[in-house]
């Protein structure tokens, strides 16, 4: 990393007070390339982003570098009645998608800016966005084409479980998995 990054926690409300001067450019600037796409457009994800921080345990966690934002990372903790394993394409073993508020972390968000991109920025709000979280497991969809967003998510633990559609109007992604305790069994892959 060739700059000192600061890192800081924030609560849904929190999140909700920063989306537009924080989390919006960062989101605009990491996903350039697809904003006309109407699930990827900003429009959609305040909509994402506004139904996130109304679930318990919202957490974000963003970096500054001279008090600019560059980088963030979000999510929330999976309830009972959760829909995020709706639309799995791909079996996985009985109780697998057993939630019940406790179990699993869903990471809806790891983004950096393109000129911070590769040098350790995901890496470090990653980190950090897990170094307090109870729970037993973490899950995140990638894009299956996203080759860098893969090698580091391997590099940091997670495995690929299933094929997911999250939304009909969303692409299909890879449900990956990360252990965040040990005993937290470790995930089947396919």
């Amino acid at each position: 990393m060739t700059a000192e990054l600061r890192l800081d926690r924030v609560d849904a409300a929190g999140a909700r007070r920063i989306s537009t001067d924080v989390i919006v450019p960062v989101y605009e600037a990491s996903h350039a390339d697809g904003l006309d796409d109407p699930f990827h457009s900003t429009r959609r994800f305040l909509e994402r982003l506004d139904a996130y921080t109304q679930r318990d345990g919202f957490e974000l966690v963003v970096a500054y570098a001279a008090g600019e934002p560059v980088g963030l990372a979000f999510g929330y903790a999976l309830p009972e009645t959760t829909r995020w394993w709706h639309g799995l394409l791909t079996p996985v073993p009985d109780g697998f998608t057993d939630e019940d508020g406790r179990r699993t972390f869903a990471v809806n968000e790891i983004m950096v800016r393109p000129e911070w991109q590769r040098r350790g920025v995901a890496r470090s709000v990653h980190a950090e966005l897990f170094s307090r979280r109870p729970e037993q497991r973490a899950t995140l969809l990638a894009a299956p084409d996203n080759a860098p967003a893969q090698a580091a998510y391997a590099r940091w633990g997670w495995r690929k479980v299933a094929e997911l559609k999250p939304f009909p109007d969303a692409p299909v992604y890879d449900a990956l998995i990360l252990p965040l305790t040990p005993e937290c069994a470790p995930a089947t892959t396919i």
